[in-house]
């Protein structure tokens, strides 16, 4: 069952075109990336799907419904949560402050009920922090919870992100590099950490890496840009073995 579709999705910033005639399909319980060369157009390819850009033309289906167009919280209010290529944390806020304010996107209550402690807002209020919990426990951030965001080491900051994202309920997470300047150990316990989250809260994960031993670990299907085209897409073997991939990668010729 197909989550997120583009059709033929296209954006043009003035007389550039930054990403041309896109067509990916993520499946329900997939993991799958988009790679490429820098300037290959992932990132804006991210922003359109989840509403920071409008495209010039093509459409964005999460499920059955259209979504190009609504703004970014309806978006993700929808299912669909996202982290960032540069970590954008509330440094200044404690770990659980940042994950507790991720919560606020499926509150029920409203000003005037949280003001007055009404029972309602008090019992939410407790759930929430039940939830960010749990979610530290499971992403390993339990014993840091108070301490500030901006200490932790980069590794954590990434992981407390995704813990973030996931407190917003989504069905589908879409991950920007997250291995990004991550050492070698780092990388493989994030390898491990993406596959176990897939599996423990049943989502699926699109995602932008570089850092190609991940990639071709954990994705079940790769789509490969260069200059905002897609140039290949398969199975990480398939990926491997592509002359087009190759070039854009290493810069050889092909045969022909």
């Amino acid at each position: 069952m197909s989550v997120l579709s583009t059709k033929a999705l296209t954006i043009r910033f003035g007389g550039l075109t930054a990403v041309e005639d896109l067509n990916i399909e993520v499946n329900k319980g997939e993991i799958v990336a988009i790679i490429g060369p820098n300037g290959a157009g992932k990132t804006t390819a991210f922003n359109m799907i989840t509403g920071v850009y409008n495209p010039t033309e093509g459409t964005v289906f999460f499920g059955d419904e259209r979504i190009n167009g609504k703004r970014p919280d309806v978006i993700a209010h929808m299912g669909i949560a996202r982290t960032f290529q540069n970590i954008r944390l509330f440094k200044e806020l404690s770990v659980l402050e940042n994950v507790l304010i991720a919560n606020h996107l499926r509150v029920k209550s409203n000003l005037f009920s949280c003001v007055l402690r009404m029972p309602w807002a008090r019992k939410e209020e407790k759930a929430m922090l039940e939830k960010s919990l749990e979610l530290l426990k499971v992403v390993g951030l339990y014993d840091l919870k108070d301490e500030k965001a901006s200490n932790l080491p980069y590794g954590l900051q990434r992981r407390l992100e995704i813990a973030r994202a996931l407190a917003t309920d989504p069905t589908l997470l879409l991950l920007d590099e997250p291995a990004a300047g991550m050492n070698p150990k780092e990388t493989e316990e994030l390898s491990d950490f993406i596959v176990e989250i897939r599996k423990k809260f049943d989502i699926t994960i699109l995602l932008i890496e570089h850092h190609m031993q991940l990639v071709m670990d954990i994705s079940d299907r790769i789509y490969v840009l260069e200059y905002g085209k897609t140039i290949a897409q398969g199975v990480p073997e398939e990926i491997q073995a592509d002359p087009k991939v190759i070039k854009a990668y290493l810069g050889e010729e092909d045969d022909d």
